[in-house]
């Protein structure tokens, strides 16, 4: 069973990241909107109230860990669930973003479809 049609924040500095991982999003049915730093993503995720954030870590203005620390803190996008999309795969990187409150972590490069299949699941989950 498919997922509801959702929309979903892409938030990464690499243009040809965001365009694929929007594709594939958009391919599935669902709304996406992209952010290319973190400010930008903050303002966006408080704008749109997205139903799910795809997050990089390595960004210019604001970090990943930054801006999810700063999504957790605020009443009006802490249940915002947010699956980090990154480069980095050591272990405290991962343990640090699942500390931090994202719903899951998904390293470069990396299988589409896992990716779409760990988004679906968790927009099923959250409806």
């Amino acid at each position: 069973m498919a997922a509801k049609a959702a929309r979903i924040l892409v938030v990464d500095d690499d243009a040809l990241t965001r365009r694929f991982v929007g594709g594939l999003l958009r391919g599935q049915g669902h709304e996406v909107h992209e952010a290319q730093d973190g400010e930008e993503a903050l303002r966006l995720a408080g704008e749109l109230m997205p139903r799910l954030v795809i997050l990089d870590l390595v960004m210019p203005m604001k970090d990943g860990y930054e801006v999810l620390e700063a999504l957790k803190a605020d009443a009006n996008t802490r249940r915002i669930p947010v699956v980090i999309l990154s480069i980095r795969s050591r272990e405290e990187d991962i343990v640090k973003g699942l500390r931090l409150g994202a719903e899951d972590f998904v390293t470069k490069p990396f299988n589409t479809q896992e990716l779409l299949l760990r988004v679906r699941k968790i927009l099923d989950r959250t409806w």
